[in-house]
Protein backbone atom coordinates (compact mmCIF):
# COMPACT_ATOMS: atom_id res chain seq x y z
CA UNK A 1 0.00 0.00 0.00
CA UNK A 2 1.75 3.22 -1.07
CA UNK A 3 2.28 6.21 1.29
CA UNK A 4 2.54 9.55 -0.60
CA UNK A 5 3.94 11.92 1.27
CA UNK A 6 3.80 15.78 0.87
CA UNK A 7 5.42 18.50 2.08
CA UNK A 8 6.08 22.48 2.12
CA UNK A 9 8.56 24.10 4.02
CA UNK A 10 7.88 22.18 7.66
CA UNK A 11 4.62 20.81 6.95
CA UNK A 12 4.46 17.13 5.87
CA UNK A 13 0.93 14.95 5.12
CA UNK A 14 0.96 11.57 4.69
CA UNK A 15 -2.13 10.07 1.86
CA UNK A 16 -3.01 6.85 1.65
CA UNK A 17 -4.95 7.14 -1.79
CA UNK A 18 -5.34 2.89 -1.53
CA UNK A 19 -7.10 3.49 2.10
CA UNK A 20 -9.78 5.58 0.96
CA UNK A 21 -7.83 8.34 0.24
CA UNK A 22 -7.38 9.29 3.34
CA UNK A 23 -5.06 11.33 5.10
CA UNK A 24 -2.56 9.16 7.90
CA UNK A 25 -0.69 12.28 9.38
CA UNK A 26 -0.21 15.74 9.20
CA UNK A 27 2.90 17.85 11.14
CA UNK A 28 3.80 21.50 11.46
CA UNK A 29 6.84 21.61 12.62
CA UNK A 30 7.49 19.25 15.45
CA UNK A 31 3.61 18.89 16.57
CA UNK A 32 1.71 16.31 15.19
CA UNK A 33 -1.89 17.39 14.64
CA UNK A 34 -3.62 14.43 12.95
CA UNK A 35 -4.23 11.17 15.37
CA UNK A 36 -3.66 8.64 12.34
CA UNK A 37 -3.69 4.84 12.62
CA UNK A 38 -1.21 2.82 13.74
CA UNK A 39 -0.33 2.08 10.64
CA UNK A 40 -2.16 1.51 7.28
CA UNK A 41 -3.35 -2.12 7.77
CA UNK A 42 -5.08 -0.74 10.80
CA UNK A 43 -7.43 1.11 8.56
CA UNK A 44 -8.88 -2.09 7.18
CA UNK A 45 -10.24 -3.36 10.21
CA UNK A 46 -11.68 0.01 11.10
CA UNK A 47 -11.69 2.63 8.03
CA UNK A 48 -13.25 5.45 9.75
CA UNK A 49 -11.23 5.72 13.12
CA UNK A 50 -8.79 7.69 12.59
CA UNK A 51 -6.80 10.08 10.30
CA UNK A 52 -8.97 11.90 8.14
CA UNK A 53 -11.58 9.38 6.56
CA UNK A 54 -13.43 11.01 3.17
CA UNK A 55 -17.53 9.90 3.80
CA UNK A 56 -19.67 9.89 0.74
CA UNK A 57 -22.08 9.51 -0.24
CA UNK A 58 -23.18 9.96 3.17
CA UNK A 59 -21.69 11.56 6.22
CA UNK A 60 -22.49 9.69 9.51
CA UNK A 61 -25.40 7.28 9.84
CA UNK A 62 -28.72 6.09 7.84
CA UNK A 63 -31.16 5.06 10.51
CA UNK A 64 -32.12 1.25 10.30
CA UNK A 65 -29.83 1.37 6.85
CA UNK A 66 -32.74 2.39 4.91
CA UNK A 67 -33.79 5.14 3.17
CA UNK A 68 -36.74 6.56 0.23
CA UNK A 69 -36.19 8.63 -2.42
CA UNK A 70 -38.53 9.71 -5.37
CA UNK A 71 -40.89 6.98 -4.02
CA UNK A 72 -38.38 4.13 -3.80
CA UNK A 73 -36.80 2.21 -1.12
CA UNK A 74 -33.15 1.85 -1.02
CA UNK A 75 -31.38 -0.74 1.25
CA UNK A 76 -27.89 -0.27 2.41
CA UNK A 77 -25.08 -2.45 4.07
CA UNK A 78 -25.65 -2.59 8.02
CA UNK A 79 -21.87 -1.46 9.29
CA UNK A 80 -23.42 -0.29 12.66
CA UNK A 81 -23.99 -3.34 13.62
CA UNK A 82 -25.23 -2.08 17.37
CA UNK A 83 -27.74 0.34 16.09
CA UNK A 84 -28.64 -1.26 13.06
CA UNK A 85 -27.60 1.76 11.13
CA UNK A 86 -25.36 2.05 7.74
CA UNK A 87 -22.61 4.63 8.86
CA UNK A 88 -20.17 6.75 6.92
CA UNK A 89 -20.70 5.40 3.40
CA UNK A 90 -18.32 3.19 1.92
CA UNK A 91 -15.82 5.73 0.07
CA UNK A 92 -13.84 5.42 3.14
CA UNK A 93 -13.33 1.52 2.07
CA UNK A 94 -11.76 1.60 -1.24
CA UNK A 95 -9.16 2.58 -3.25
CA UNK A 96 -8.80 5.57 -4.87
CA UNK A 97 -6.42 6.09 -8.36
CA UNK A 98 -3.75 8.75 -8.42
CA UNK A 99 -4.49 10.95 -11.27
CA UNK A 100 -2.09 14.20 -10.37
CA UNK A 101 0.92 14.35 -7.70
CA UNK A 102 3.19 16.61 -7.12
CA UNK A 103 5.77 17.85 -4.00
CA UNK A 104 3.06 19.15 -2.13
CA UNK A 105 -0.22 18.14 -3.66
CA UNK A 106 -1.85 14.95 -4.46
CA UNK A 107 -5.31 13.79 -6.55
CA UNK A 108 -7.17 10.97 -6.49
CA UNK A 109 -10.17 9.32 -7.85
CA UNK A 110 -12.62 7.23 -6.58
CA UNK A 111 -15.16 5.84 -9.97
CA UNK A 112 -18.03 4.04 -9.29
CA UNK A 113 -17.20 2.27 -12.96
CA UNK A 114 -14.07 0.65 -10.84
CA UNK A 115 -16.09 -1.67 -8.86
CA UNK A 116 -18.57 -3.64 -10.14
CA UNK A 117 -20.00 -4.57 -6.65
CA UNK A 118 -20.89 -0.87 -5.81
CA UNK A 119 -23.78 -1.25 -7.85
CA UNK A 120 -25.84 -3.45 -5.38
CA UNK A 121 -25.06 -0.77 -2.90
CA UNK A 122 -25.75 2.30 -4.42
CA UNK A 123 -27.35 2.11 -7.78
CA UNK A 124 -25.89 5.93 -9.21
CA UNK A 125 -22.87 6.06 -11.06
CA UNK A 126 -20.29 8.46 -9.75
CA UNK A 127 -16.71 9.88 -9.80
CA UNK A 128 -15.53 11.20 -6.24
CA UNK A 129 -12.20 12.97 -7.15
CA UNK A 130 -10.09 14.32 -3.85
CA UNK A 131 -7.47 16.98 -3.88
CA UNK A 132 -4.84 17.37 -0.79
CA UNK A 133 -2.37 20.27 -0.37
CA UNK A 134 -0.12 21.23 2.10
CA UNK A 135 1.47 24.80 2.78
CA UNK A 136 0.08 27.07 5.09
CA UNK A 137 -2.18 24.39 6.30
CA UNK A 138 -4.19 21.71 5.00
CA UNK A 139 -6.37 21.84 2.28
CA UNK A 140 -8.92 19.32 1.03
CA UNK A 141 -11.36 19.78 -2.39
CA UNK A 142 -13.59 17.31 -3.51
CA UNK A 143 -15.59 17.17 -7.06
CA UNK A 144 -18.52 14.93 -7.03
CA UNK A 145 -19.71 14.13 -10.44
CA UNK A 146 -23.25 12.16 -10.99
CA UNK A 147 -21.99 9.71 -13.94
CA UNK A 148 -25.21 8.38 -14.32
CA UNK A 149 -28.25 8.65 -16.18
CA UNK A 150 -30.72 9.54 -12.71
CA UNK A 151 -30.75 11.86 -9.84
CA UNK A 152 -28.25 11.28 -7.41
CA UNK A 153 -28.89 12.21 -3.75
CA UNK A 154 -25.77 12.17 -1.53
CA UNK A 155 -23.89 14.12 1.29
CA UNK A 156 -20.35 14.33 1.63
CA UNK A 157 -18.17 15.20 4.73
CA UNK A 158 -14.78 14.08 6.33
CA UNK A 159 -13.95 12.82 9.80
CA UNK A 160 -10.77 14.62 10.89
CA UNK A 161 -9.23 13.14 14.01
CA UNK A 162 -6.92 15.52 16.48
CA UNK A 163 -4.91 14.50 19.21
CA UNK A 164 -6.36 15.51 22.18
CA UNK A 165 -4.30 17.17 23.79
CA UNK A 166 -1.75 18.36 21.46
CA UNK A 167 0.96 18.43 23.88
CA UNK A 168 2.12 15.00 25.01
CA UNK A 169 2.43 16.55 29.00
CA UNK A 170 -1.36 18.06 28.43
CA UNK A 171 -4.61 16.88 29.58
CA UNK A 172 -7.50 16.33 27.18
CA UNK A 173 -9.98 17.64 29.70
CA UNK A 174 -8.15 21.07 29.20
CA UNK A 175 -8.71 21.04 25.72
CA UNK A 176 -11.58 23.61 24.44
CA UNK A 177 -13.22 23.46 21.83
CA UNK A 178 -15.52 25.97 19.82
CA UNK A 179 -18.10 25.68 17.00
CA UNK A 180 -19.78 28.15 14.91
CA UNK A 181 -22.82 27.18 14.87
CA UNK A 182 -26.21 28.18 15.41
CA UNK A 183 -28.63 25.19 16.25
CA UNK A 184 -28.04 21.28 17.17
CA UNK A 185 -29.98 18.18 15.65
CA UNK A 186 -31.64 16.45 19.05
CA UNK A 187 -30.60 12.89 18.59
CA UNK A 188 -32.37 9.45 19.60
CA UNK A 189 -30.99 6.30 21.16
CA UNK A 190 -29.93 5.51 17.84
CA UNK A 191 -27.88 8.65 17.20
CA UNK A 192 -29.79 10.10 14.36
CA UNK A 193 -31.86 13.57 14.34
CA UNK A 194 -35.12 13.05 15.65
CA UNK A 195 -36.57 16.19 13.69
CA UNK A 196 -35.94 19.86 13.82
CA UNK A 197 -33.15 21.69 15.34
CA UNK A 198 -32.84 22.76 18.76
CA UNK A 199 -31.25 25.74 20.14
CA UNK A 200 -27.79 25.58 21.95
CA UNK A 201 -27.76 25.35 25.32
CA UNK A 202 -25.58 23.78 28.05
CA UNK A 203 -22.81 21.59 27.34
CA UNK A 204 -23.63 21.74 23.26
CA UNK A 205 -23.57 25.75 23.21
CA UNK A 206 -19.65 25.64 22.08
CA UNK A 207 -20.19 29.25 20.82
CA UNK A 208 -17.54 30.47 22.57
CA UNK A 209 -14.73 28.39 24.01
CA UNK A 210 -15.47 25.45 26.43
CA UNK A 211 -13.17 23.03 28.17
CA UNK A 212 -13.87 19.22 27.46
CA UNK A 213 -13.28 18.55 31.25
CA UNK A 214 -15.07 14.85 31.45
CA UNK A 215 -17.68 15.46 29.12
CA UNK A 216 -18.44 13.42 25.78
CA UNK A 217 -19.21 14.54 22.17
CA UNK A 218 -21.16 12.61 19.31
CA UNK A 219 -23.42 15.18 18.80
CA UNK A 220 -24.74 16.86 15.14
CA UNK A 221 -24.64 21.04 14.68
CA UNK A 222 -26.29 23.41 12.26
CA UNK A 223 -23.71 25.63 11.67
CA UNK A 224 -24.11 29.63 11.55
CA UNK A 225 -24.88 31.34 8.06
CA UNK A 226 -21.73 32.46 6.20
CA UNK A 227 -21.07 34.75 3.51
CA UNK A 228 -18.60 35.57 1.15
CA UNK A 229 -16.92 38.12 3.36
CA UNK A 230 -16.55 36.33 6.27
CA UNK A 231 -16.35 32.63 4.33
CA UNK A 232 -12.10 32.56 5.60
CA UNK A 233 -13.07 32.49 9.41
CA UNK A 234 -12.69 29.44 11.21
CA UNK A 235 -15.49 27.21 11.41
CA UNK A 236 -14.39 25.06 14.43
CA UNK A 237 -11.81 25.19 16.70
CA UNK A 238 -9.52 22.70 18.84
CA UNK A 239 -7.50 25.04 21.29
CA UNK A 240 -4.54 23.47 23.44
CA UNK A 241 -4.15 26.25 26.11
CA UNK A 242 -0.56 24.59 27.39
CA UNK A 243 0.85 25.46 24.15
CA UNK A 244 -1.34 28.09 23.22
CA UNK A 245 -1.83 26.86 19.91
CA UNK A 246 -5.57 26.09 18.20
CA UNK A 247 -6.44 23.98 15.06
CA UNK A 248 -9.02 25.39 13.11
CA UNK A 249 -11.12 24.04 10.29
CA UNK A 250 -12.10 26.85 7.64
CA UNK A 251 -14.78 25.36 5.28
CA UNK A 252 -17.34 26.22 2.57
CA UNK A 253 -20.66 26.61 3.17
CA UNK A 254 -21.99 24.41 1.37
CA UNK A 255 -20.75 22.11 4.62
CA UNK A 256 -23.33 23.68 6.74
CA UNK A 257 -23.60 20.84 9.21
CA UNK A 258 -20.39 19.91 12.12
CA UNK A 259 -20.34 16.95 14.25
CA UNK A 260 -17.55 17.54 17.45
CA UNK A 261 -16.88 13.43 18.43
CA UNK A 262 -15.04 13.48 21.96
CA UNK A 263 -15.47 10.09 23.18
CA UNK A 264 -14.27 8.63 26.58
CA UNK A 265 -11.24 6.81 27.05
CA UNK A 266 -9.50 8.11 24.08
CA UNK A 267 -7.18 11.68 23.61
CA UNK A 268 -9.13 12.69 20.36
CA UNK A 269 -11.03 14.93 19.11
CA UNK A 270 -13.08 15.27 15.43
CA UNK A 271 -14.62 17.69 14.44
CA UNK A 272 -16.59 17.00 11.31
CA UNK A 273 -17.47 18.89 8.07
CA UNK A 274 -20.48 17.52 6.67
CA UNK A 275 -22.77 18.79 3.94
CA UNK A 276 -25.70 17.40 5.58
CA UNK A 277 -27.33 16.39 8.83
CA UNK A 278 -26.88 12.38 10.08
CA UNK A 279 -29.55 10.79 8.43
CA UNK A 280 -30.41 13.56 5.49
CA UNK A 281 -31.83 11.16 3.17
CA UNK A 282 -34.51 10.17 5.71
CA UNK A 283 -35.42 13.58 6.91
CA UNK A 284 -35.90 14.71 3.64
CA UNK A 285 -38.51 12.35 3.03
CA UNK A 286 -40.00 13.60 6.25
CA UNK A 287 -40.28 17.13 4.79
CA UNK A 288 -36.97 18.25 7.00
CA UNK A 289 -34.36 19.93 5.52
CA UNK A 290 -31.36 18.58 6.51
CA UNK A 291 -29.10 19.52 3.39
CA UNK A 292 -29.24 16.26 1.18
CA UNK A 293 -28.43 17.41 -2.39
CA UNK A 294 -30.02 15.98 -5.56
CA UNK A 295 -27.56 15.76 -8.16
CA UNK A 296 -28.56 15.62 -11.71
CA UNK A 297 -26.87 13.80 -14.80
CA UNK A 298 -23.91 15.07 -15.58
CA UNK A 299 -23.27 17.74 -12.79
CA UNK A 300 -20.57 18.09 -10.50
CA UNK A 301 -20.39 19.60 -7.08
CA UNK A 302 -17.54 20.50 -5.76
CA UNK A 303 -16.84 21.82 -2.17
CA UNK A 304 -14.00 21.94 0.62
CA UNK A 305 -12.01 22.73 4.08
CA UNK A 306 -8.52 23.50 5.39
CA UNK A 307 -6.83 22.82 8.35
CA UNK A 308 -4.32 25.40 9.72
CA UNK A 309 -2.41 26.33 13.18
CA UNK A 310 -3.17 29.81 14.88
CA UNK A 311 -3.12 31.52 18.15
CA UNK A 312 -6.34 30.91 20.21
Amino acid sequence: MELITIEAQSERAVIVPAAGCQCLSYRAGTLDVIAGPANPDAWREHPHRGGIPILFPWPSRVAGARFTFEGREYRLPVNEPARGNAIHGFACERAFRVTRRGPYFVSAILDSSDYSDLNSIWPWPFALEIDYEVGNGLRLKARIRNTGESVMPFGFGAHPYFHAPLNPQGLRDAMLVQLDANARWPLDARFVPTGATAPLDGIYDLRSPRALGADTYDDAFRMAAISKDDASMPRARLIDPSLKIAVEIRADAALGDFVVFAPPNNPVVALEPYTCAPDAFNLAARGVAAGMRALAPGETFETGFEIRLNVP
